[in-house]
């Protein structure tokens, strides 16, 4: 093919109308003109709510923050408000908070004494299974998923060993106080390397979808 002919070609690219654009943002199916339109709208719209992309759908960092917020609230089935409650009131605000946190870590001291061993190994061979299937697949939505389940069982596996130590020594009063403030420090922590673990992610993806690397 001589170069004249590439030339057309890419011409001819360039000057024809693109395809399966609907009011400026990508379609799944090409847009018609008329009375197809709103259609062609409705399918673009259903086709984003419904699509499988991970770190470039808005839902899935509203589902990211929201699910951290959570999680860093509530520790051991107290939350946060409620420890500032009864540092500042005491009385029966501190008595509600230490009933509310030693019911929880007896239910969980019973199902680790149960099956402990099995929950955690359980649990480790599906993170190793997920992170292995996230390096060899890449794909997009497997490494969103790591990006949030690891730090989130991280963030679990220490709320587990916080509530193993409340039965084991019975902290009551400051020192429960102390210990939860801690531990909601650390599942903070937990939460910020889940972002940053995900916006790493989603940059190494969007690098391998530009074929900017090699890899």
């Amino acid at each position: 093919v001589c170069s004249s002919d590439l030339m057309a070609q890419a011409k001819t690219r360039l000057s024809s109308p693109a395809r399966g654009l609907c009011f400026g943002f990508p379609a799944r199916r090409p847009c018609f003109t008329g009375p197809d339109r709103k259609d062609c709208l409705l399918l673009s719209l259903i086709s984003e709510f419904l699509d499988f992309s991970t770190f470039f759908s808005v839902w899935y960092w509203v589902f990211l923050a929201l699910a951290w917020s959570s999680r860093t609230h509530w520790t051991l089935g107290a939350p946060f408000d409620s420890v500032v409650r009864a540092e500042k009131r005491g009385g029966k605000w501190e008595d509600d908070l230490d009933a509310i946190v030693h019911a929880m870590a007896a239910r969980f001291a019973m199902f680790m004494q149960h099956g402990g061993p099995w929950v955690v190994g359980i649990a480790m061979f599906l993170l190793a299974g997920l992170v292995t299937a996230s390096v060899v697949t890449q794909n997009e939505m497997v490494r969103g998923i790591t990006a949030f389940a690891v730090p989130m069982m991280i963030a679990e596996f220490g709320d587990i060993r916080l509530a193993l130590r409340i039965e084991r020594t019975g902290l009551r009063g400051y020192d429960l106080r102390r210990a939860l403030v801690w531990r909601r420090f650390l599942n903070q922590v937990t939460g910020l390397f889940s972002l940053i673990l995900a916006a790493t992610l989603a940059v190494i993806t969007l690098v391998q979808t530009q074929q900017f690397v090699p890899w």
